[in-house]
């Protein structure tokens, strides 16, 4: 039976479930931006099948996270996953995050290497990459860019290169509804800034445990970075296996779920154990 719970930080009231067996391996899931917890639905049942206790939450901003609170960033935001894993009572967890939530889970795994058994990651880029001073610049000015933007242009830009399925576009439609301008800049902003603006990992830094790499065969998104830098990171991790997931756009995980749990799982089992 599902659980759900609530903590309060930094102004927001932060939800999250559980569901899964008590003494299971604890699994989190951390969702893209203007998303929320169901973007992982489809992963739920079969990982629970397999023996996980498996835990999704809504980022501050989020689905029922609301209101935003006093700001949201990476950092902020891996504090708000520490405090819902601390509560849960877990000591080691898997992270599993897609897009935004991916850097938020490559903060926590710097922040955090010996309360974590293993990481994967969906479309998402090497937070610890040094970004080129003309993105710093880029980011400098991008606020008075968006103030001007209706909120309309906002959802549809967001919603441009997401997904292959008109179902996935219309679950982010609904999830995204919610989200006044003021947030969905905010939200803009902490996405932009874990890519453009120095995170102060090292740049020689490498994820610690073993490392699930993915995104999908047609993901557009952001110029199609992740085809042209995930191969790179890929290469220069120790730990890391990388996998494109095939009929999936940015949204990996939901476009061929059946895909994608197959390489999670084999991914846990073939490190973790049964």
């Amino acid at each position: 039976m599902t659980k759900s719970g609530m903590i309060s930080r930094l102004g927001s009231n932060i939800h999250y479930w559980v569901d899964g067996p008590e003494k299971g391996p604890v699994i989190v899931f951390s969702h893209g931006a203007t998303l929320d917890h169901h973007s992982f639905d489809a992963q739920v049942s079969p990982l629970i099948e397999k023996g996980y206790r498996v835990v999704t939450w809504d980022m501050r901003g989020h689905g029922c996270s609301t209101p935003i609170g006093s700001k949201i960033t990476i950092e902020v935001l891996a504090d708000d996953l520490l405090a819902i894993i601390d509560e849960i009572g877990a000591e080691k967890v898997i992270l599993v995050g897609h897009s935004f939530g991916g850097y938020v889970v490559q903060e926590y795994v710097y922040k955090h290497p010996n309360r974590v058994n293993a990481v994967a990651i969906i479309g998402c880029t090497n937070i610890a990459k040094k970004p080129a001073a003309f993105y710093r610049l880029l980011y400098s000015i991008m606020p008075k860019m968006l103030n001007r933007m209706e909120i309309e242009t906002f959802r549809k830009r967001t919603m441009l290169d997401l997904s292959l399925h008109d179902s996935v576009k219309s679950y982010a439609a609904q999830a995204m509804k919610h989200i006044s301008k003021e947030d969905f800049i905010a939200i803009t902003m902490a996405g932009v800034a874990a890519m453009w603006i120095d995170s102060g990992i090292p740049s020689d830094y490498t994820i610690p445990v073993p490392f699930l790499l993915t995104h999908g065969d047609s993901d557009q998104a952001n110029g199609r970075v992740f085809h042209r830098q995930s191969p790179k990171w890929a290469a220069r991790e120790s730990n890391c296996r990388y996998e494109i997931i095939p009929k999936a756009g940015h949204t990996a995980q939901m476009d061929n779920s059946i895909a994608f749990n197959h390489v999670l799982i084999d991914f846990l089992q073939n490190n973790l154990g049964a």
